[in-house]
């Protein structure tokens, strides 16, 4: 099989676990761990880090901005409730956070006069479209990179049985006890990062 979305390579898993390159009995199986991490991480954020082409309806929103439900990262076209194509390049709207992708909200141009309008039939559900590239980024940070690697770890690891020594340690009375966690701590700590925040 290959990997589809996945934040780390074939290779770099092999390198990160010191198996040699012509050692092939564990591709696939590797490949669906990597896979699954990656997944795992979306999970757990709300997000994605590869670019998705998708086109998503939105209602018509009480003020001049537009929240959108995913991050995206350009727009391919913006039509209005009444099928009016809108530019950016006109001062139709502007893209919230101005200068930088992921975008979180579309906002009308104040000087535009343009606002979010109904359909022909008077409808406000689903009728503005935005067409575009969505996801936080095209390719995984390096440190999300690193997350879903040390995550696969312990997924393969889990086969053998040698994944059971990640855990909180806690000192009782009765000694020492490490509780199993599913995540090492590190990649927990880079998906709590960028967790998506919604409300």
């Amino acid at each position: 099989m290959a990997i589809t979305n996945g934040y780390a390579t074939l290779a770099e898993f092999k390198a990160y676990k010191k198996i040699t390159t012509d050692d092939l009995s564990r591709d696939a199986v590797i490949e669906s761990i990597i896979e699954g991490a990656s997944r795992d991480f979306d999970n757990e954020t709300g997000r994605t880090f590869y670019a998705r082409t998708e086109t998503h309806y939105f209602d018509v929103p009480d003020g001049r901005e537009l929240w959108l439900d995913d991050d995206l990262l350009t727009v391919t076209t913006l039509t209005n409730g009444d099928d009016s194509t809108l530019a950016d390049s006109d001062g139709d709207y502007s893209l919230i956070p101005r200068n930088h992708a992921p975008y979180y909200a579309v906002r009308l141009g104040l000087m535009s006069g343009l606002i979010w309008e109904l359909d022909s039939e008077g409808n406000p559900e689903d009728v503005i479209e935005l067409a575009g590239t969505w996801g936080y980024s095209t390719t995984a940070p390096h440190n999300v990179r690193q997350a879903v690697l040390q995550i696969a770890e312990l997924d393969y690891d889990s086969r053998f049985g040698d994944g059971g020594t990640q855990g909180a340690v806690s000192i009782t009375a009765a000694g020492v006890v490490i509780t199993p966690q599913s995540w090492p701590a590190r990649a927990m700590r880079t998906a709590q990062s960028y967790k998506k925040i919604v409300g």
